[in-house]
């Protein structure tokens, strides 16, 4: 491990007011316990209609390292993990849902590679989905399916816990608006040929309340993955830009 190295945690939240703060205390716990990590947390609180925003205002008044991301209102899961990747300032980032599914003990395997250097990305893979209905299990399989046989991968999970190298998200712009977002960082660093592992992971399931996930946005989640496969293919395409997608974007470091 190289010492020095920096990695955020960005968490989008919305409406998770049951969840978010056994959540960061179970986030909290793993990095108090891992004190060699550096690390920063960034919420961003997307305009919840219930209790959220007071109970992430509680939860981190003795945590000076974390940043938070206030939303007025909904602007959705994708403009959020946008908004923390301009703000975070770490080497290395890791998304983590707000919903208590992802086990933040599993935190070690995806940033140690990072770290040290043994990687570029790390993709969570649920080996189960232990709240999932048959309806929307099917509906990801298919998904799952559909974007390897588009794309020519093979990718066993694309929207679970993800992390990542700063030097890659600079290098992309991400033109996505829907939750294709993690999949075409994913598709961009593999035409890019950053090295990529998968790491076995733990689905939990939810505890209290539902997803917001349903056939509407993961269909425009489709209809994105459709465009930008045509996009892929022709001339104009680019995996890379010229210049840092990211870094004007950045905002005094939290301390």
């Amino acid at each position: 491990m190289i010492e020095g190295s920096f990695i955020s945690f960005i968490i989008p939240v919305y409406n998770e007011e049951s969840n978010i703060s056994n959540m960061l205390n179970s986030l909290y716990e793993i990095l108090s316990a891992n004190p060699r990590w550096r690390s920063e947390v960034i919420i961003i609180e997307d305009g919840s209609t219930d209790n959220t925003r007071k109970v992430i205002l509680e939860a981190i008044k003795k945590r000076p390292k974390t940043a938070l991301i206030l939303h007025n209102q909904n602007q959705g899961y994708t403009r959020s993990l946008k908004d923390a990747i301009g703000q975070a300032r770490g080497e290395f980032l890791m998304y983590i849902g707000a919903d208590e599914e992802f086990d933040c003990s599993e935190l070690p395997a995806f940033v140690n590679p990072l770290l040290e250097r043994t990687t570029d990305v790390i993709l969570g893979v649920r080996w189960q989905r232990n709240s999932y209905r048959l309806f929307r299990f099917f509906l990801s399989v298919i998904y799952i399916f559909l974007l390897n046989s588009m794309f020519k991968l093979r990718v066993n999970d694309y929207n679970w816990s993800q992390a990542w190298s700063r030097k890659l998200l600079d290098q992309i712009k991400l033109r996505s608006k829907s939750l294709f977002l993690l999949p075409e960082i994913i598709i961009k660093a593999h035409d890019l040929n950053y090295r990529i592992k998968e790491v076995p992971s733990n689905h939990r399931g939810r505890r209290w309340g539902k997803s917001s996930v349903n056939f509407w946005i993961m269909s425009h989640a489709l209809l994105e993955a459709l465009l930008f496969w045509a996009y892929r293919r022709s001339k104009k395409y680019t995996a890379g830009t010229d210049k840092p997608a990211y870094t004007h974007l950045r905002q005094t470091p939290c301390t």
